[in-house]
C-alpha cells in the first residue's frame, strides 16, 4: 500500500495526520506516520517567522501541499517532551547509560550526573554495563548499587549475542538513545541489539560499525515498534546545560530522596543539616558522595572530580 492509498483510508483527504520526523535534510523532513512510507514534507513559513525550528523525534502532523516535490508541509509541531543537544533530537524516551566493566574504568561521577539528567528530563534510564568478561572485583557490587537504588541494569561481555526479545521492552512505542564514555562499545551493543530487526537496522550496523562515526545528520531507525537513534551517544551532557538546579540533584538519587520523610525538616538537602536522618538508612558512600559534589557544584561553581572512584566501588 502506497502513502497515497492509505491516506484515502483516513477519515478524509484534508485531515491532517500525525506523524514523527526521522530524518531532517536541507530544510526538508522525512516523516514516518503510522502503517505508511516515510513521506517528504516543508515545515510552514510561520514556524520561521516564530523562530521554531522542527527537530528530528518531533511529532507533528502534516497536510497535502499540493507540490509534486515535496507533498506534504508540516501544519503543527506537538508539544516536546524534551529537547537533547549535542545532537538535537526531540522526545526521547529511553537511554541505555552504557558503561565498561574495565577499560575504561567506569567512571560513576558521569554515570550519575547522566541519571539526574535522564530524571530532568522525563527520560528513563537504563544502564548497562559491557566488557563483563574482563577481570574486575567491583563490577557486581556496582550493579547492586544501582538495582537497589531502584534502576534497571544489564551486563554483557564483548562477544555475547544479546537476543532483541531481552530488550524489545524498551523499544516499545520509544525512541531510544545511547549515552556513555567513548571505547566502552555503545556502538557494538547497538549493533548486537539491532542487527536482526529489519533491513533498515542493517544500514545502522554498517554505519556505526565504521573505525570514526561520520553521520553528519540524526536519523530515527524503526526498531520493533520504536524508533532508535543512530547516533551512538550523546555528548557535552552537563548540569547547566539542562538547567538542573538544586532540587532537580535529589531526582538522580531515589534512594536519598526517600530519607526525606524521615527528616525534621521537609526542605532537608541532606548535607549535614540539623535533623537530618541521613545517617540512620543505608546509602552507599560513593553515591552519597557524589550527591554532595554535585550539590557544591551548583553552590560554589566547584567542579567534581573522579578522586573518589575508589571510594564508590563499595568500599566502605
Amino acid at each position: 500500500m502506497d502513502y497515497t492509498d492509505w491516506e484515502q483510508k483516513q477519515s478524509g483527504r484534508a485531515q491532517p495526520m500525525k506523524g514523527t520526523i526521522v530524518k531532517g535534510v536541507g530544510g526538508s523532513y522525512e516523516i514516518v506516520v503510522s502503517g505508511a512510507p516515510a513521506v517528504l514534507a516543508t515545515p510552514r513559513g510561520i514556524f520561521r517567522k516564530d523562530r521554531i525550528v522542527p527537530t528530528v523525534g518531533d511529532h507533528v502532523y502534516i497536510e497535502s501541499s499540493g507540490d509534486p516535490d515535496i507533498p506534504y508541509v508540516i501544519s503543527e509541531i506537538l508539544p516536546r517532551k524534551n529537547l537533547m543537544i549535542r545532537p538535537s533530537v526531540a522526545n526521547v524516551d529511553v537511554l541505555i547509560l552504557t558503561f565498561a566493566k574495565n577499560k575504561p574504568q567506569p567512571d560513576l561521577c558521569l554515570l550519575d550526573k547522566l541519571l539526574i539528567i535522564c530524571a530532568k528530563q522525563g527520560i528513563t534510564p537504563v544502564i548497562w554495563m559491557t566488557k563483563d568478561d574482563l577481570e574486575s572485583d567491583d563490577i557486581t557490587s556496582i550493579i547492586q548499587i544501582y538495582q537497589d537504588a531502584g534502576y534497571e541494569t544489564f551486563s554483557s561481555s564483548i562477544d555475547e549475542t544479546i537476543p532483541f526479545a531481552r530488550v524489545s521492552h524498551l523499544f516499545s512505542g520509544k525512541c531510544v538513545g545511547f549515552a556513555g564514555p567513548s571505547g566502552v562499545g555503545k556502538s557494538t551493543l547497538c549493533n548486537m541489539l539491532t542487527g536482526g530487526t529489519n533491513m533498515e537496522v542493517g544500514s545502522i550496523s554498517e554505519r556505526l560499525n565504521r573505525g570514526k562515526h561520520t553521520t553528519r545528520h540524526v536519523e530515527l531507525f524503526p526498531v520493533g515498534d520504536g524508533f532508535l537513534i543512530d547516533t551512538p551517544g550523546f555528548s557535552s551532557l552537563e548540569l547547566k546545560d539542562v538547567d538542573i538546579n538544586l532540587d532537580d540533584v535529589i531526582l538522580g538519587y531515589p534512594e536519598i530522596a526517600r530519607v526525606r520523610e524521615s527528616c525534621y525538616f521537609q526542605d532537608c538537602r541532606h548535607i549535614g543539616e540539623s535533623g537530618c536522618a541521613i545517617s540512620q538508612f543505608t546509602i552507599d558512600p560513593g553515591r552519597l558522595l557524589r550527591y554532595h559534589e554535585f550539590i557544591d557544584y551548583l553552590i560554589h561553581n566547584k567542579p567534581y572530580t573522579n578522586k573518589h572512584q575508589e571510594r564508590s566501588h563499595g568500599k566502605k
